[in-house]
């Protein structure tokens, strides 16, 4: 029998106080808002007390079209229903349906299910290290800047010293070259390069975007070379750009594309895409994942896409609500030029970068209920990842806000 002192402080009693006790039990390593959201619709999230803010975070590039989208939450229900998991030993509806999908819709032939962003990139490590294997070659090149996860593999990968320390010793065979430089690029391969990895569009570091220049000599180089291109569009993928992924709008195509964030449908869910010939150096217990390829976040992830492509969301209404968008932040940086330095980014992944604090700035849109991110090495750029479904009003409403927050800065009137 369980002490009195645990029955007073039973789960049913605990009502409150959500902040505090979350500081008090969940790991430090998150700064986290003095914010408490208890529900989500559409454009919106809404706190305890049913206040609502309008989020253009989006989860980090999770919703794009917004909490709980009808579609999406009937399928994850239909789908529960039916079964939640099932071992990797057998074939299951929802993730065959989901996997059609996506090879209907890429240039892959073949794809790997994993529960998040950092597991598809560890699977695109070691497809390539298995391709190389038989030249001897195990090196990768990624970009300095770059963001590809967390995990041991991702994390070296990853192109900022400041996410690697202190978690040595790393793992050999990773080299870092500048975005956008190509001939930088081709001068850091050596004989062990087997694969370069590249972000169409890199977020975390401020939402720059590639060059197309950049990208399609990187993909003929590469190509000519039998180097592997990989691509992570973690974050441009599922539509953010203007298309499924950013790839078409540079005309190129990977040999491995890695993907994840909105692709589950708000749901854990990574991908690894592939072509048949390079799927052949992947066999039968070559890689896995127990959870990998989760019925219920397949289910909900064929429901997105359906979703974008049955609503005409690609590339129709993306290209035209973006234009709106980007139309008010150019005339905000007409107004403010004192404050806003320059606006860049594709389609709905948008960096407003600032002569200010980026985090005050941030913290001056939480105050008016609206919701941003602050990146950049230097705390210089505000990040918007708004959903596709934004409607005019609400593009409004956050236009209108940004503007009240750069004319106090910049003593403008409003």
């Amino acid at each position: 029998m369980r002490p009195p002192e645990f029955q007073k402080t039973s789960f049913s009693s605990r009502k409150d106080n959500w902040e505090e006790r979350g500081s008090r039990v969940l790991l430090g390593n998150y700064t986290r808002e003095p914010l408490v959201f208890e529900k989500g619709r559409g454009s919106y999230l809404f706190d305890s007390a049913g206040v609502s803010y309008l989020d253009f975070l989006g989860g980090i590039a999770i919703h794009v079209l917004g909490h709980c989208h009808p579609g999406i939450t009937h399928a994850i229900q239909k789908q529960a229903q039916r079964m939640v998991h099932l071992s990797n030993l057998y074939y299951n509806p929802a993730v065959v349906d989901f996997a059609e999908i996506l090879v209907e819709k890429t240039f892959a032939d073949r794809v790997f299910f994993s529960n998040s962003g950092t597991e598809a990139v560890e699977a695109a490590i070691k497809l390539a290290r298995r391709y190389g294997a038989q030249t001897g070659r195990f090196e990768m090149i990624s970009m300095e800047g770059s963001f590809h996860g967390r995990t041991l593999g991702a994390m070296t990968l990853t192109g900022q010293p400041k996410i690697r320390e202190g978690f040595g010793p790393l793992p050999p065979g990773f080299l870092y070259a500048p975005f956008n430089d190509f001939e930088k690029v081709r001068a850091t391969r050596t004989q062990g390069t087997v694969a370069v990895i590249v972000e169409p569009v890199q977020g975390e570091i401020g939402v720059i975007p590639a060059q197309k220049e950049f990208l399609q000599k990187l993909r003929e180089w590469t190509r000519e070379e039998d180097i592997l291109l990989i691509l992570d569009e973690i974050q441009t993928g599922m539509g953010r750009t203007g298309t499924l992924y950013a790839y078409e709008q540079y005309e190129i195509v990977p040999d491995i594309l890695v993907s994840s964030k909105a692709l589950g449908g708000g749901l854990p869910l990574g991908a690894t895409l592939t072509t048949d010939r390079l799927s052949q150096f992947l066999p039968p217990g070559s890689h896995g994942s127990t959870f990998g390829g989760n019925p219920v976040a397949c289910a909900a992830g064929a429901a997105l896409l359906r979703a974008l492509f049955s609503e005409d969301f690609l590339p129709e209404r993306v290209r035209t609500m973006s234009a709106y968008l980007w139309d008010g932040l150019m005339a905000l940086k007409g107004r403010h030029p004192s404050v806003i330095r320059e606006v860049r980014g594709k389609g709905f992944m948008i960096g407003i970068v600032v002569n200010a604090s980026a985090k005050e700035i941030k913290d001056r849109f939480r105050e008016e209920r609206v919701l941003v991110n602050a990146t950049g090495p230097a705390d210089e750029v505000i990040r918007l990842l708004p959903p596709l479904s934004l409607s005019y009003d609400e593009t409004d409403d956050f236009l209108s806000v940004a503007n009240r927050i750069f004319s106090a800065l910049s003593g403008v009137g409003t």
